[in-house]
């Protein structure tokens, strides 16, 4: 991964976690960046309880099948899983279509039981618009 990618998701995440912590200040926010493909991933814990994971996808990740899996098991362990779109890359109503797509592959890959799924923008800026 380039290190102007990787720069740029280490600021996504960084900031999605302090909107989260400001959001609900009950709440602690982490982030990584995987090493191995452009994402990142926040995830946030309540009193040491893990209670939701956020996917920072790139164009080069987002709706990729390979990442099903994370959010089947997300959505297993802790039923919520939000994903995040980059607005570079997507039209605000392409990505609507691309999420609400992506929840149904979810419950179809396996997910078990209900869960909560969002779906957001994200720009250049690091500023997230929710779109479900």
């Amino acid at each position: 991964m380039k290190q102007e990618t990787k720069a740029f998701l280490e600021m996504l995440a960084s900031r999605r976690a302090a909107q989260l912590e400001k959001q609900d200040p009950t709440v602690r926010a982490l982030h990584v960046v995987d090493e191995h493909s452009p994402r990142a991933v926040v995830k946030t814990e309540r009193q040491g309880k893990v209670v939701a994971f956020e996917f920072i996808e790139t164009a080069e990740t987002a709706a990729l099948q390979c990442n099903m899996e994370d959010y089947v098991f997300v959505a297993n362990e802790f039923g919520d899983v939000t994903v995040a779109l980059p607005a570079s890359s997507y039209a605000r109503d392409i990505a609507a279509t691309v999420l609400t797509d992506l929840k149904g592959r979810i419950r179809r890959s396996g997910a078990i039981g209900e869960f909560r799924f969002s779906g957001y923008l994200y720009d250049e800026m690091g500023n997230f618009k929710k779109l479900m």
